[in-house]
Order: structure tokens, then C-alpha cells, then sequence
């Protein structure tokens, strides 16, 4: 393991976010208690981040002065020297504050479509709120664009896969659109149970959709090929619920990589099959994420233990 470090407050972390600022790699986190921090992995600090309440100024909430945020997800964006955050959660509408300075830039209205996920992905943030079923798209300076309308909204994902940069919404199936054009170019739909995590790669000459969901199947589907050819019949990955999905290379193949209660578990992503495993027993994983930290590929990930892991290949090799 490269890093393993622990939120210095007693809590757990709910959500992550790599970004690359200022010549470095820094990690956003939120704490069960809704508090922002983020981490260098270069300097080995955790800084505070407290952000002024999205709604302060709402009439709706007037009445409750010491009303806070309830933030459960988040996503950071560095843009011409500014880290930026779009946060929100289960009873909150996503907002938008610059970190650096602590100011609130956005919000979006208080109506009762909290935040489903959020992504940055690209220079822009990307949204998706309950029970209005938009995805949207958020520029630096808070213009957005409506991507497309989707049924039972859950989560969102993004992947570049070869020169195509790809974003991904889950919830009763998986929808595709082109990044660079905006334009939806599949669906699919998983038998059984809501998607509650979605994630996209390469294999050889296609590209592959990856979806979990609620009853623990992996499903995987070839983009180019339609909505009813999937790469292989739907696995079982876990008794309980999938809510989190990413994808590496490991021994020189993609693995899709699941986490349950005690082990991060490794799947051959063109084929199905079970590649390895490792125990992460007290970790509980809330959140991972594959990307690069500090120049090399990794996998991090947060759990209910407060701690932030970061893993290379190396760890995740066949076992």
C-alpha cells in the first residue's frame, strides 16, 4: 500500500475526490458529520475546509438560523488556479464554493431534488438530482447545460476510453453520452434492481459499460454492439448491495474492482471472472476512485474507519 492516513477528526468518510492542483495531487473528503478537508499526499497534510451554509440566505430557512450543511458527496475541479468544489447530499441541493477562499459561488434552488452524485470530469462539474431526473452539466462560472432526462437517477461516472471521454448515469439502467458532444449514444438495462454505480473502460478494440447494483450483480456490456449484447451473463459479486465501482490495470489486464465489507474484490472486466482479491477488514469502504496520484495510477479509497487508503498495482496483483 502506498498511503494509508486517517481523517484527524472522529469520523468517518462518506465520499472522496482526487484532483490535481497547483502541482500536486490533492484528495477532497467529507466526514459523516457533512465537514469538507482535503489532503496532500506530498506534504502528508489535512487541511479544514468550512464552507458557509449553501442556503443561508433563503427565506425557506430563515427561521432556522443554525442550519448547516448536509453534505454527503462531493467533487473538486482545479480551473485557472482555483480549487473549486460542487457538493450537495440526501437533503441538500448541490452547491458550488471555491475552496481557496471559502466564498459560495452557486446553489441551485431549494425544491427538494437533493443531490444523487456528482462528478468533475473535464473542467466542469456534472450533476444528477433526485426526483428531477436531470443530468447537468456545471461550467467554472456556475452556466449549466441540461445533458439529458433519465429515469430513477442514482449515480453518475466518467471514463476516458481511448480519444472518447465518456459520462455514465445509473439508476434503473445505465446511460451513455459522448462528453465532447453531448449526445446520448446507448442505454442499457440491468434485469434485476436499481444500478447504484457505473463505470466505463477499454478492452482491446471495444469499450466496455460496467454497472452494480443493489443486488450485489456485476453487469458489463460492449458499447459498439447494442443495448442487448452483454459481455458476459451478469455476476454475483456480493450478498448485499454494489455502491461503488472502478476500474484497473492489474497483471497487464482491466480489472473492475467492487469493495464489500472486509475485502476489495478483483474481476477480469472482459470476461467475468473472479482475479484476486484483498482483505481490508475495520476499512469498510465508502468511496474509491481510480486515478492518478502523485504521477502514478492508484486506487484510493475512504471508510467508515476515517482513513484514506491509496493502492498501486502492485497491491491489487492477482492473490
Amino acid at each position: 500500500m502506498l498511503v494509508s492516513t486517517s481523517i484527524p477528526t472522529d469520523s468517518a468518510i462518506h465520499d472522496l475526490s482526487v484532483v490535481h492542483h497547483a502541482g500536486s495531487s490533492l484528495i477532497a473528503c467529507v466526514d459523516e458529520r457533512g465537514g469538507v478537508w482535503t489532503w496532500s499526499p506530498s506534504a502528508g497534510e489535512w487541511l479544514d475546509r468550512p464552507l458557509p451554509y449553501a442556503h443561508a440566505g433563503d427565506p425557506v430557512v430563515a427561521e432556522f438560523p443554525d442550519a448547516e450543511n448536509c453534505i454527503d458527496m462531493v467533487a473538486a475541479l482545479s480551473v485557472d488556479g482555483k480549487l473549486l468544489l460542487a457538493a450537495g447530499g440526501d437533503e441538500q441541493e448541490p452547491a458550488f464554493w471555491d475552496l481557496g477562499t471559502g466564498e459560495l459561488l452557486w446553489r441551485t434552488p431549494l425544491n427538494g431534488a437533493y443531490l444523487a452524485d456528482v462528478l468533475a470530469l473535464d473542467g466542469v462539474f456534472v450533476t444528477a438530482q433526485q426526483y428531477s431526473e436531470e443530468v447537468r452539466l456545471w461550467s467554472p462560472d456556475s452556466t449549466d447545460t441540461v445533458l439529458g432526462e433519465v429515469g430513477e437517477l442514482s449515480c453518475l461516472g466518467g471514463a476516458r476510453v481511448g480519444d472518447r471521454l465518456l459520462i455514465l448515469a445509473g439508476g434503473s439502467g445505465a446511460e451513455v453520452w459522448d462528453a465532447a458532444t453531448g449526445t446520448n449514444i446507448a442505454t442499457f438495462d440491468a434485469d434485476e434492481g436499481r444500478v447504484w454505480a457505473v463505470t466505463a473502460c477499454a478492452l482491446a478494440e471495444r469499450t466496455a459499460i460496467v454497472a452494480a447494483t443493489e443486488q450485489g450483480n456485476l453487469y458489463a456490456w460492449d458499447l459498439d454492439a447494442g443495448p442487448h449484447e452483454p459481455l458476459y451473463e451478469p455476476v454475483t459479486a456480493s450478498q448485499g448491495s454494489l455502491e461503488t465501482v472502478a476500474v484497473m490495470t492489474v497483471d497487464g489486464r482491466p480489472r473492475v474492482v467492487t469493495a464489500g465489507q472486509d475485502s476489495l474484490r478483483l474481476w477480469d472486466a472482459a470476461e467475468g471472472f473472479e482475479a484476486g482479491h484483498v482483505l481490508t477488514r475495520g476499512h469498510d469502504i465508502t468511496a474509491m476512485e481510480s486515478a492518478v496520484v502523485e504521477g502514478r495510477r492508484a486506487l484510493v479509497t475512504s471508510g467508515l474507519d476515517g482513513v484514506l487508503r491509496i493502492w498501486d498495482e502492485s497491491d491489487l496483483a492477482a492473490r
